[in-house]
C-alpha cells in the first residue's frame, strides 16, 4: 500500500493541486481527494491520492478520458496511453476508484461547480505560475544567494582585493599646450595620404611633439587651432578614440613629416 507521506499542495505530475476534501465531506477509507487543474489546458480535475489504508493502489501508468453525449447517446472510453503490458482488470479498479470518489461529493456544491467551470485561461495559468514561483523556496534561495554575492562583491571592493587590470597609457585627454608639446600625437596624417585612416580626445591647449605647426595650410584643408595644424574630418562626434573632438567636430593632427618631405620637393 502507499504511505501517505506528508503532502500540502502544490504541483503533482500534470496538475496543480488546490484545495483539499476535508474528511467530513469524503468520508473514511478512500484518501485524500483535491481540487485540481491540468497546468498544461487549464482544465479541471479531481486528483485522488489513496492512503495506506486503501485496498487498493495504481501499479500500471494508464492515461484515459471518458465522454458522454447526448445526441446520439453513447459514452465513450478512450485510452491516451496504455502500459505495454496493461491489464484490463487494473483499468477497471482504476474506473471504480476514480467513480468512488466521484460519488463520494455528488451532492457538494463546490465539486460541482468546479468540476464544471470553463478551463483556466493561459494567462491566468502563468500568473498563477508566477505567485507560486516567487513564493517558492527555490526563489528564497535564489535571493539569498544573489545577497551573498553581492555582500563578497562589496567586501572584495572595499578592501582593493578586485581592482581589475592596472590601468593602460592613456591617450591625451584635456592636456595643456605645455603637455602636449611634450607628446606624440595618438595619430596623425600626411595630407598626401589618401588613407587618412581614423583610428577622442579632446583639443589639446598647443600643439603636439610631432605635430605639424602654424602657419598652416588652407589650401591643403588644413585649419590652425592652438597653434597646432588640423584637418577636419567627415565625421561628427562622437569621434573615434585617436581623433581631436572641438567645437562639434572631428579632427587628426598634421604630421610634422609631411613637412620635412615637402621641402626637399622643388
Amino acid at each position: 500500500m502507499a504511505d501517505e507521506a506528508p503532502f500540502k499542495g502544490g504541483r503533482l505530475g500534470p496538475f496543480h493541486l488546490g484545495r483539499r476534501y476535508k474528511h467530513k465531506e469524503l468520508g473514511a477509507g478512500l484518501g485524500r481527494l483535491y481540487e485540481a487543474h491540468n497546468v498544461h489546458t487549464g482544465a479541471s480535475a479531481l486528483v485522488l491520492m489513496p492512503d495506506r489504508h486503501a485496498d487498493w493502489e495504481p501499479m500500471e501508468d494508464w492515461r484515459i478520458s471518458a465522454s458522454s453525449h447526448v445526441s446520439p447517446p453513447y459514452v465513450a472510453l478512450e485510452v491516451e496511453h496504455a502500459p505495454a503490458s496493461g491489464r484490463l482488470p487494473a483499468l477497471a479498479e482504476l474506473l471504480d476508484l476514480l467513480a468512488s470518489a466521484v460519488e463520494r461529493v455528488e451532492q457538494n456544491a463546490e465539486a460541482r461547480s468546479h468540476l464544471t467551470r470553463e478551463p483556466i485561461g493561459l494567462l491566468r495559468r502563468w500568473l498563477g505560475r508566477s505567485r507560486r514561483w516567487m513564493r517558492s523556496r527555490r526563489r528564497l534561495a535564489i535571493a539569498g544567494l544573489a545577497t551573498m554575492t553581492l555582500g563578497v562583491g562589496l567586501w572584495l571592493g572595499l578592501t582593493g582585493l578586485d581592482n581589475g587590470p592596472e590601468p593602460g597609457p592613456r591617450t591625451a585627454h584635456g592636456v595643456g599646450a605645455e603637455a602636449a608639446a611634450r607628446l606624440d600625437a595618438p595619430a596623425s596624417l600626411s595630407p598626401e595620404d589618401e588613407s587618412m585612416a581614423a583610428i577622442a580626445y579632446p583639443m589639446p591647449g598647443g600643439p603636439f611633439r610631432d605635430q605639424a605647426k602654424a602657419p598652416c595650410r588652407p589650401k591643403r584643408g588644413e585649419v590652425e587651432i592652438n597653434g597646432g595644424c588640423w584637418v577636419e574630418l567627415a565625421k561628427r562626434p562622437p569621434c573615434f578614440e585617436t581623433q581631436a573632438e572641438y567645437q562639434g567636430k572631428c579632427y587628426l593632427p598634421v604630421s610634422a613629416a609631411s613637412r620635412k618631405a615637402q621641402s626637399i620637393i622643388p
